[in-house]
């Protein structure tokens, strides 16, 4: 991603909702924005924790970490009381999210923050954290990157670093529309949910999956498997030069493994 594309990463990334806005009779949530910039080096190391919205992670060509915290609640009082930390210098970047205390299960549960995220490409992500809602990883190359959610859906898209991704709930999709020749490594595990991998017919890797209570389905595989046969794991090589390793697993899913072209 160049310059020109991570500015517009965030008009984007926060145009999307507005394809699935509610109807004229809802009631529209409060909205605050904060937007932060950071000058750093570029193995610099980022962390981000939330309880309820969204993260999204975008890798640019600079040398600095650019933050959009968008937080939505249906109350005022509530609104001004999400609070976004960010502690910052040239090595470390650190956000935090807290959330007012609710006063009982009836009382207003609103309030989310989405945030997105552009960093350099060689940035050291060591923790996203989210519970609720959605993460993403976008363009990674030479860093790496550790994330967790709770319940929904976690995305690696176009990474080629070291990731380790892990959803306790819900669903877990790595994509690559291209393929590049790094040496990297890819760990991916989904507790409750499916796995899903979309790779390029001319990546080169080391690939092991394995679905303890599902199957897995192999796009690469020249011999299909019968329909009575199932399949809880696959340990092969892609292509010849495999300097990469990607490894998944399901513990109650399945695991779908695609070739794009």
């Amino acid at each position: 991603m160049n310059n020109r594309q991570a500015l517009s990463a965030f008009a984007l990334a926060a145009s999307v909702p507005l394809l699935f806005s509610p109807t004229a009779f809802a009631i529209e949530p409060l909205e605050e924005i904060v937007e932060q910039k950071y000058e750093v080096d570029a193995n610099a190391t980022l962390s981000v924790a939330n309880a309820d919205g969204s993260i999204r992670v975008y890798a640019a060509n600079a040398p600095e970490i650019r933050i959009q915290a968008i937080k939505k609640s249906y109350t005022q009082e509530r609104l001004q009381g999400i609070v976004v930390d960010v502690k910052a210098t040239r090595n470390s970047v650190a956000i935090t999210t807290s959330f007012p205390p609710r006063k009982n299960a009836l009382a207003d549960r609103s309030g989310t923050v989405d945030y997105i995220v552009v960093v350099p490409q060689t940035v050291r992500i060591t923790d996203l954290s989210l519970t609720n809602g959605e993460l993403l990883v976008d363009g990674l190359r030479g860093g790496s990157a550790r994330a967790h959610l709770v319940n929904g859906w976690l995305g690696g898209h176009n990474c080629f670093a070291d990731l380790t991704l892990a959803v306790e709930t819900g669903r877990l999709d790595l994509a690559y529309d291209w393929w590049e020749y790094y040496k990297f490594s890819v760990k991916a595990s989904n507790t409750r949910g499916n796995v899903r991998a979309i790779l390029p017919s001319d990546a080169s890797l080391s690939l092991n999956a394995t679905a303890l209570e599902g199957r897995v389905a192999n796009g690469f595989e020249e011999k299909k498997a019968g329909s009575g046969d199932v399949i809880h794991s696959v340990a092969t090589v892609i292509g010849t030069d495999a300097g990469a390793a990607i490894s998944l697993e399901a513990g109650r899913g399945n695991i779908r493994i695609d070739k794009t072209y």
